[in-house]
């Protein structure tokens, strides 16, 4: 254990699917932890998902998976249930994401798994939660934008109503998920016990919006206004995010556009003012802006020292000098997709000194060695197989 691997001996049995929780055990392995990927024969659905590249992946279920182990087990054959009854008497975390009570009806609700280690950190990840009149409902990261208000306070030039295009929902899951995780390893020092982690993405949307839900109920549909003017700026070139942060800049950024009239104009002088007489200015600024290149807005706003920025494409951002000093990026030549860019997660340790933490498994591919490891020989290992308990097949074994 250490500072780069903290988590060095940790066991987590990950049965979760999709992004939500499986990005959470990713996140874990990056952390040190033995994450193995439990998988029934169909594999994980978030595999089918997307493009499809060799070894059973999209490029989601290599993010998401990255580090882990897969064991191939069917959990309604008596033989599969109990090897992983077996291996939960040695896990530290056990992650599920199905609909309430299907780990129940598999005889792996937090009840039954406590009953078989005290110490295990049993997280629930779900849609709409274990209680309430969806519970049953599936939820996505779109239906969860959807339902959680965030699609109506996100409209389009269009007036419509617009889905983020990250996944936000779920990926803001996995990180609640792994706070929750981390606190709970951290208090089982001194307690002495595991304990039961419910999060769904419908709390999670609650929690990432709470400043825009707060301030609905105190403001209505019309939003606090923190700065003006700011936003999007068309320059002849491309598009710049601006925002006069500070009352002090408005008259330098008026009249760095040649618009000296409106820079002395009397009830501009705080944000509140300048936003209720939008229609007067915004039109002036956008016209003088449209004008100037992206970089000649940018210099002189650089000059005023004002919050801005030009905006980026994703290859913009991937080949920007900056991007490259800070290591954000790896760019490895992941088999059977291509070279791919695999983001360093802060606080890990930097990709590129652990192959292992840049392949994500292929469905199956570790069983041998996890039921090796467990203590079964190669005749017990082939008997489960001969019964499809486990399944060897669908992947190369990764050598023991």
């Amino acid at each position: 254990m250490g500072y780069a691997k903290p988590y060095a001996g940790i066991r987590v049995l990950d049965m979760s699917q999709a992004i939500a929780g499986p990005y959470c055990g990713s996140l874990l392995a990056r952390f040190g932890a033995d994450v193995i990927k439990i998988e029934p024969e169909r594999g994980d659905w978030g595999r089918s998902v997307g493009k499809s590249y060799a070894g059973g992946h999209t490029v989601g279920t290599v993010v998401a998976n990255l580090g882990k182990r897969s064991l191939c087990l069917d959990l309604k054959k008596p033989e599969g249930a109990a090897v992983l009854a077996q291996l939960l008497e040695t896990a530290d975390i056990f992650i599920e994401s199905f609909r309430p009570g299907v780990t129940e009806r598999l005889g792996f609700g937090y009840a039954a798994v406590r009953a078989m280690n005290k110490k295990v950190i049993y997280l629930s990840v779900s849609g709409f939660g274990q209680q309430g009149i969806y519970s049953e409902r599936p939820g996505t990261d779109g239906v969860m934008q959807a339902f959680s208000g965030f699609m109506m306070s996100n409209k389009g030039l269009d007036g419509l109503p617009h889905k983020a295009s990250l996944i936000l929902m779920d990926l803001s899951a996995a990180l609640y998920n792994l706070a929750a995780v981390q606190a709970a390893l951290w208090a089982r020092q001194t307690e002495q016990v595991g304990r039961y982690i419910d999060n769904s993405l419908l709390e999670t949307a609650a929690a990432l919006q709470n400043m825009n839900l707060a301030s609905y109920v105190t403001q209505g549909e019309q939003r606090q206004v923190l700065a003006y003017p700011a936003g999007t700026y068309q320059t002849n070139d491309g598009y710049v995010v601006a925002t006069v942060l500070f009352d002090r800049e408005y008259k330098p950024f008026m009249q760095m556009l040649g618009l000296d009239e409106l820079a002395a104009m009397a009830g501009m002088e705080t944000t509140l003012q300048r936003f209720e007489h939008r229609k007067l200015i915004d039109q002036p600024i956008a016209a003088a802006v449209a004008k100037m290149s992206c970089d000649e807005f940018c210099s002189q706003l650089r000059e005023l020292r004002m919050l801005h920025e030009q905006i980026n494409s994703y290859a913009d951002f991937m080949a920007h000098e900056h991007t490259q000093q800070t290591g954000a990026l790896f760019w490895y030549e992941y088999p059977g997709i291509g070279k791919i860019p695999l983001a360093n997660v802060p606080g890990t340790e930097r990709l590129g000194t652990d192959l292992a933490m840049l392949h994500s498994p292929e469905l199956g591919e570790h069983t041998q060695m996890i039921l090796a490891e467990a203590g079964y020989t190669a005749n017990d290992i082939a008997a489960l197989e001969d019964i499809g308990a486990i399944n060897c097949r669908l992947a190369k074994q990764a050598e023991l």
